[in-house]
């Protein structure tokens, strides 16, 4: 996201990546993020010095019945560097400026995420200091981050659910029958779920849709309090009626799984969970319904640029540890020491099998179970149920 400072010597910034895809800023953990910043100039200005900061973070949010919030925040990557500061406020000349940079990210984040109560973002941010506070130019960009996720083999089988339930109108009764074949129970982002229906209604009552659904279970967690949402993904839907005694049949319908959503578990996050099941779902009259579901398994296969095995080049190697300001180095600090140096404010150098306490909110929260929206809603909400055990960051 360019800034625009009208009124400043320094009339726009942008921070260009070298990586993308789809108009989508998108990497994977352990790759090298390359990019620049571009500081257009109306005319000379003094500067100070050009800070950039790689941060990510994982905000869980939302209010229980009680009134109270609930709230936990996990940081994934905190670091700093300063990419221009002379040991004098230094005069640029009017036009363009180019300051070219380069990190790589951890191997142990996750996936970006955004949910009804929490969400996992990575924001680049750089910070153009003038000659005065007022003249401080910020802007920022988001990217996009995608771990690798491998399915097991056993997803690759067909699989087959039926179902039956027995109908009362008036003086008559009859079964409504459905059987569901998912060709397989796993899939990577911009495949398509094949499946394979049949619907007999024998009972009463008419049927008036057919739906078949890739549905989202988020569960948010706060310290001994957790929250859940369930999204529709994606959808077929089919707004046919069947009387008594009438059948549908769906021959290899498909149902896509969109581009851009996060593999299951969402690995490295310990506030977020995720899961995936395939629901089918037949509506009657007088809000009935008979449902079925079948758990899948969302694994992601990012495309863009890999790490070669003989890469020994170390990006990070002037790293320098303690936390730090961007603000903070402005005065009396000599160049050498911090131009071209990443600062570290994260615990992303631990061991992978290290583990560290989560800082979860520590407020008391109710205990409540609440549904939103009818029985044929598209979003069932449960909030604030007690988490069982402990949850640990694993980094």
């Amino acid at each position: 996201m360019a800034a625009l400072n009208r009124g400043s010597m320094v009339e726009r910034v942008d921070i260009q990546l070298e990586h993308d895809i789809d108009e989508q800023y998108q990497y994977q953990p352990g790759e090298i993020i390359r990019g620049q910043i571009v500081a257009h100039l109306v005319r000379s200005t003094f500067v100070q010095s050009i800070h950039l900061s790689v941060t990510g973070e994982g905000v869980c949010t939302w209010e229980d019945e009680y009134g109270e919030t609930q709230q936990s925040v996990e940081n994934y990557v905190n670091a700093s560097q300063v990419l221009f500061k002379p040991q004098q406020v230094q005069r640029l000349d009017s036009g363009l400026h180019k300051f070219p940079f380069e990190y790589r990210l951890p191997e142990n984040i996750p996936s970006s995420f955004i949910g009804k109560y929490g969400s996992i973002t990575y924001i680049l941010k750089a910070v153009i200091q003038g000659e005065r506070p007022s003249e401080n130019t910020i802007a920022t960009e988001p990217f996009l981050v995608a771990r690798k996720s491998v399915l097991p083999d056993e997803v690759n089988e067909g699989q087959d659910i039926q179902s039956a339930k027995t109908y009362f109108s008036m003086c008559s009764w009859g079964k409504l029958k459905m059987k569901v074949n998912l060709n397989k129970t796993g899939f990577v982002p911009g495949e398509d779920i094949c499946l394979t229906a049949d619907v007999q209604n024998h009972s009463p009552l008419r049927v008036t849709a057919i739906q078949g659904a890739l549905m989202m279970n988020s569960t948010y967690h706060s310290k001994k309090n957790m929250a859940t949402f369930k999204q529709i993904v994606n959808k077929r839907r089919d707004d046919y009626e069947l009387d008594e005694g009438d059948s549908r049949r769906w021959q290899n319908v498909r149902i896509g799984v969109p581009p851009y959503i996060p593999e299951s578990f969402l690995s490295c996050c310990d506030i977020i969970d995720l899961s995936y099941v395939f629901q089918f779902r037949v509506e009657l009259v007088g809000g009935k319904e008979l449902k079925v579901e079948i758990p899948v398994l969302i694994g992601s296969n990012p495309k863009g640029l890999e790490i070669p095995a003989d890469y020994m080049d170390d990006v990070n190697m002037n790293w320098t540890s303690g936390p730090q300001s961007l603000l903070s180095q402005q005065n009396g600090n000599d160049s050498r020491n911090t131009e071209n140096k990443w600062v570290i404010e994260s615990p992303e150098f631990r061991k992978d099998d290290t583990l560290v306490a989560n800082p979860l909110y520590q407020g008391e929260g109710g205990l409540s179970e609440n549904k939103v929206g009818g029985r044929f809603n598209d979003f069932d909400d449960i909030r604030s149920r007690p988490k069982q055990g402990g949850h640990d960051t694993k980094l």
